[in-house]
């Protein structure tokens, strides 16, 4: 007598497919739990103001500096409930930037996708009474799982052009094996002292304020003030 096998249970199937599922997406919920927390810890030890919103604009996270930064002048900007910028332009920028990002694939799909340009990133000036402008740069990140309106979290980065952190100084001087005296050239060029203004200051003559130029110039592979000025406020004040 032959014995049959009993048909597979589709519904036992399903059941184990969608338990499976979850428990995929709990292990990726807490590697990125974890990820995250190491990524905040850096942004604590380099000074970055930065802020995590999700897809409401509700803050998930806001790095020390930040309060700092709000609690020291007046900003047009609102944390509480949740993010919120005063000026009316900036305003209409960032929620057309919002639901950009709700109607496109653009966290979902490759970058070849259709739309993908349309909410890559947003990119504001917030004006000071009396300092020089914040840039604000806002930037999708990945969700977990397609159509996951929830997962949806926006990097906010405010840059603020007259502060910087020891720590990305002391990164850019071992990036590039800078000398005291040349890492103490380049925080002067990027404080506005022309090369002249520099020598004064430190009582040093033209000669060896432009040897110690040349010198910034080779090691970083730049050629001129400019390019070097570009390198410094891409590596230190972004």
């Amino acid at each position: 007598m032959t014995s049959k096998s009993d048909p597979s249970d589709p519904v036992n199937e399903n059941n184990s497919s969608r338990i499976e599922r979850r428990r995929q997406f709990r292990r990726a919920a807490d590697y990125q739990a974890e990820h995250f927390q190491h990524i905040f810890s850096s942004f604590e030890t380099f000074g970055r103001h930065v802020l995590l919103l999700d897809s409401q604009s509700r803050v998930l996270y806001r790095s020390k500096k930040v309060d700092a930064l709000l609690e020291g002048e007046a900003i047009p900007l609102r944390l509480e409930p949740k993010f919120t910028l005063l000026d009316s332009y900036n305003a209409k920028q960032f929620k057309a930037f919002i639901n950009s990002l709700a109607q496109s694939h653009t966290v979902d799909s490759t970058p070849s996708a259709p739309d993908s340009r349309r909410a890559r990133s947003c990119i504001l000036l917030l004006e000071r009474a009396n300092s020089s402008p914040l840039l604000l740069g806002c930037f999708p990140m990945r969700r977990q799982s397609p159509g996951d309106e929830n997962g949806l979290k926006i990097m906010a980065i405010l840059c603020d052009p007259g502060c910087y952190s020891e720590e990305q100084w002391r990164a850019f001087q071992d990036l590039f094996s800078l000398t005291a005296a040349e890492l103490r050239l380049c925080l002067a060029l990027a404080d506005g002292l022309s090369l002249a203004e520099y020598g004064q200051k430190y009582d040093i003559t033209d000669n060896t304020a432009r040897s110690q130029l040349k010198k910034v110039f080779e090691k970083t592979n730049t050629r001129r003030q400019g390019d070097l000025m570009r390198l410094i406020f891409l590596l230190t004040r972004l």
